[in-house]
């Protein structure tokens, strides 16, 4: 037993330190031993990568969105100005921290009033959205005691109005695919197909078809047999020349004398839909 203990005594005793050995100062830690990537989010937290922008940069020289200026706004238009607000509101947010940090500065003030004036903006495009939320549930609920009436008129303005190759139709056509069958103008791969999709996509269709078959001498194509020729058309612009693209399609499509039934039309889109997501996705 003693000789085990002298032996670990002996071990323990090398691995104490001697005391000629001299100690180095520690290395302080710098900005200069950290490196950032380029492109890292958070950089979305600092305007031009600066800890702290001077006073001059953050002049308070605007104003608010109204609600009337943002009611013209376009759903992309709102959701772009919304994104660019909550930036920078958050590069705001942390520089106002910053000053909070060192107690009453009057240099602070600046920022935060140009960031009560961006949350004006956000919370008038909330109320913007909100709106036409309401709206948009109203209508369809008047769609269902009214909705055949309503198809019915847009679709003889449509016929026959002077010039439908305008954004102002473009717009119209948009609006009614998705207030009234629920068509997004972008789909995601979980998007799921519907039967309330399918007759947008057979109006939208025979719409295109009816106002320009005349116009580009394909009439002879009438009628459209199956809800396929119809998605082929609803694809394509809302153009004269569009639809003769899509003429062109059927051309192709009815050499393999095919017909969809209707009791597959759900699948059938369904299955459209995804080879046009994946091939957007492989470009």
């Amino acid at each position: 037993m003693s000789r085990h203990f002298h032996t670990t005594a002996l071990v323990a005793a090398r691995k104490r330190i001697p005391p000629t050995v001299k100690l180095r100062p520690p290395i302080l830690p710098t900005i200069n031993n950290i490196t950032v990537k380029e492109d890292h989010p958070l950089w979305q937290f600092f305007h031009e990568k600066k800890f702290v922008r001077d006073q001059s940069e953050v002049a308070f020289t605007g104003r608010a969105w109204s609600v009337q200026e943002l009611r013209r706004k376009s759903w992309e238009d709102l959701h772009g100005l919304w994104h660019v607000c909550l930036k920078e509101r958050n590069k705001l947010e942390r520089e106002i921290h910053i000053f909070r940090q060192q107690g009453d500065n009057p240099v602070g003030s600046d920022y935060q009033k140009l960031n009560d004036e961006i949350h004006k903006s956000m919370w008038r495009i909330k109320q913007v959205l909100t709106e036409r939320d309401h709206a948009l549930k109203n209508a369809q609920k008047e769609f269902k005691v009214n909705g055949d009436q309503y198809l019915q008129e847009f679709r003889e303005k449509y016929l026959t109005a002077e010039n439908v190759e305008t954004n102002e139709w473009y717009d119209k056509l948009e609006r009614l695919q998705q207030a009234i069958f629920g068509i997004p103008e972008f789909l995601d791969a979980d998007f799921k197909v519907d039967l309330r999709f399918v007759q947008g996509v057979k109006y939208i269709g025979q719409l295109k078809f009816d106002r320009f078959a005349e116009q580009i001498g394909r009439t002879d194509l009438a009628p459209l047999r199956d809800v396929a020729e119809l998605y082929t058309l609803f694809e394509e612009s809302a153009s004269a020349e569009g639809v003769a693209e899509a003429c062109a399609k059927i051309d192709e499509y009815r050499e393999n004398d095919i017909v969809i039934p209707a009791s597959k039309e759900v699948q059938v889109v369904q299955g459209f839909v995804q080879e046009k997501l994946e091939s957007l996705e492989a470009e």
